[in-house]
């Protein structure tokens, strides 16, 4: 689990310019990342490549936070 929040902050700080230690697991996309939606589906993309892994599209609006998307990595990846 750590791994793979790990992979993902390194991901999402490479695509986003942000340092990867500000990508905390209960930070939220949208109000403390500030992603827009056009934003959020390119990390849902970034994420789907860098764990090879596809994120239904039903799955997509219950992640909100860094937690959501790394316990469906957890769940999905490997």
């Amino acid at each position: 689990m750590k791994q793979n929040l790990i992979k993902f902050q390194q991901v999402f700080a490479e695509n986003f310019f942000v340092k990867p230690e500000t990508v905390d697991f209960n930070k939220s996309f949208q109000q403390d990342f500030r992603l827009n939606e056009s934003e959020f589906l390119a990390m849902i993309a970034y994420t789907e490549n860098a764990f090879q892994i596809q994120i239904a599209d039903n799955e997509i609006p219950s992640i909100k936070r860094v937690r959501d998307i790394v316990k469906y990595i957890n769940q999905t990846a490997n």
